[in-house]
């Protein structure tokens, strides 16, 4: 695909940073600055931070049938070193050098499990120079050190006198090589991880005090940065807010068990954040599938969830990271509002835009198809396409496009995505119910259309209407005759069957039933149905057979879909609805 003079601006900006931060790094990594940030030996543990993660009781039992798994992928464990083994995926072997399975062999309170623990944590380093070169980004040398440091009496506590200096002088090292290289970490989440490592280091270890400030200062200036003022993500992706606030309150803690103040910004950091979680949570307890959120935790998300009860506002729009919310009678509907982020931080965007997800209750209506888990990483493309997104489609083409453009990937460690330039959205509330109004120029460029979305929400919450409408974005451009589809995901759980069989008409309606035993009625004026398969890519098992509602149009320079969903109490049950 062609690109334009803006991308290649955005890409040459992104090129230029990169090639600073690579000079930085450089020049504070040599042997003439390095001793800046200290040497590599044994430190006393001040403080142990508590591992907010979920740990798997299955995880030990495994490693001792002679298998181990990780990142959704498995291999047999031999008599050779583990890390000699030959890696399934690349996240398996990312996985493997993070130590993030670190937590899962602590908890069998196994002295077995801790000496094979220790051994392997030896064996890494003494294999040090050897290991391949993703174990030394950036991002996994940090998940290793908060990892180690994490785990550090089951490391430690039974380890011989040598073994105890071996691992402690190894970190000790791990935490210099990082101070000299954290500038080189992919924009985004990445480097917020980096500085977060060596902030836990410096607070962790005695007599690591006079780097403490200098650390803080950088990892503040970067939360200031990457998290937005109304506490979004600059990816606009939630599964980082997730990730980065399950380090941060433990460090949080290990602030106050010091008895030194918690920094401002990390603190204003936190409750941003946290705030804006609690914004994008739909009814069953999850956060919205947009813009690479995919499969979480649900423990993980109610333990951050309990460190902010701040109450909700029921409708509102994230002046920042362009989210909006229409939350009336247990019914929550939020939408996707905004343009992409910029190039380097999104390489985790989805073309999705103006598309929502709507629970009632505990129960999930509409939803996007989400991003997949590391194992199913072939699906990745697809999930970012704006087919997979509960919102409109012009020319069975996105409304965004992934740019892999000059090894623009390789720099950014993930194909980034351009476009719609322009992405409007507000939302209106009175006695009736609460509005959105929305629009993108996503197409214009290619079809030379608009598309404009209303969508609005009753004050009893039992009926959403809609309303899209496709519109020449300039007088000036012919009628086209465009295809258009409507799609409206449905999660695994719910079933949707045509009120009346045959279903032919451009008026149609279809009945939904939810998980929860609720009932929709599922209307449409202007456009054909169908209702098609779908695959929902975020569930913890894996992708997931699902189905879809689909309106379908041709455009003659302009039209117009109606559509409209009602709770309905009393219905003759269609066969499995």
């Amino acid at each position: 695909m062609r690109i334009g003079l803006s991308e290649r601006a955005a890409i040459a900006a992104a090129r230029a940073r990169r090639a600073r931060r690579v000079v930085a790094a450089s020049v504070l990594g040599s042997s003439l600055l390095s001793w800046r940030y200290g040497v590599a030996a044994p430190r006393a543990l001040l403080i142990e931070p508590q591992d907010l993660r979920a740990r798997d009781a299955s995880f030990w039992p495994e490693v001792e049938s002679g298998t181990l798994g990780l990142a959704g992928s498995f291999v047999d464990l031999g008599d050779v070193s583990i890390f000699e083994t030959v890696a399934p995926t690349q996240a398996w072997q990312r996985s493997l050098h993070a130590f993030d399975w670190l937590r899962h062999v602590e908890a069998a309170r196994d002295p077995d499990a801790e000496a094979w623990a220790r051994d392997v944590v030896l064996d890494w380093l003494e294999r040090r120079r050897s290991h391949p070169a993703v174990s030394m980004a950036p991002e996994i040398r940090a998940r290793r050190i908060i990892a180690w440091i994490s785990s550090a009496s089951f490391l430690l506590d039974g380890a011989e006198a040598d073994e105890f200096d071996r691992i402690a002088r190894g970190m000790s090292l791990e935490v210099l090589r990082l101070s000299a290289g954290w500038r080189t970490a992919p924009e985004g989440e990445a480097r917020l991880t980096a500085l977060t490592a060596l902030t836990l280091a410096r607070l962790a270890f005695d007599d690591e005090d006079t780097h403490l400030g200098s650390v803080v200062g950088l990892l503040g200036a970067e939360i200031q940065r990457q998290v937005l003022p109304d506490g979004g993500h600059i990816s606009r992706n939630p599964a980082a807010l997730i990730e980065v606030l399950l380090d941060w309150l433990p460090l949080k803690t290990c602030f106050e068990a010091r008895n030194l103040p918690v920094p401002e910004r990390l603190a204003a950091g936190i409750e941003r954040a946290l705030g804006m979680l609690r914004f994008l949570r739909l009814g069953d307890g999850g956060i919205a599938r947009f813009n690479g959120m995919g499969i979480a935790d649900p423990g993980a998300i109610a333990t951050l969830m309990a460190y902010n009860e701040r109450p909700v506002p029921t409708w509102g729009i994230a002046p920042s990271s362009r989210y909006a919310r229409l939350s009336k009678g247990g019914v929550t509907l939020l939408v996707d509002a905004g343009a992409p982020p910029r190039v380097d931080a999104s390489g985790e965007a989805h073309a999705g835009c103006l598309s929502i997800e709507v629970s009632t209750g505990s129960a999930l209506l509409f939803v996007n198809v989400g991003a997949p888990g590391p194992p199913d990483a072939d699906w990745r493309s697809l999930s970012r396409a704006t087919a997979s997104h509960s919102t409109a489609c012009l020319g069975e083409t996105s409304s965004a496009h992934l740019l892999r453009h000059g090894g623009i990937a390789e720099l950014m460690h993930a194909v980034p995505l351009f476009f719609p330039g322009t992405v409007r959205g507000e939302v209106t509330v009175d006695e009736v119910g609460a509005r959105f109004e929305g629009s993108h120029d996503g197409y214009a460029a290619r079809t030379g259309l608009l598309h404009r979305r209303s969508l609005s929400l009753s004050a009893s919450g039992d009926r959403i209407e809609g309303c899209d409408r496709f519109e020449q974005a300039s007088r000036s451009l012919g009628a086209n005759e465009v295809p258009f589809a409507l799609h409206f995901h449905l999660h695994p759980g719910s079933v949707a069957r045509p009120l009346v069989e045959g279903m032919t008409s451009r008026d149609p309606k279809i009945v939904i039933g939810l998980a929860n035993g609720c009932r929709w009625l599922f209307e449409g004026h202007g456009a054909r149905a169908t209702i098609e398969e779908s695959t929902f890519l975020a569930g913890s098992s894996g992708p997931q057979p699902s189905s879809q509602i689909v309106l379908r149009g041709v455009t003659a320079g302009g039209a117009e879909v109606h559509w409209a969903v009602s709770r309905i109490e009393e219905m003759p049950a269609e066969p499995g609805v």
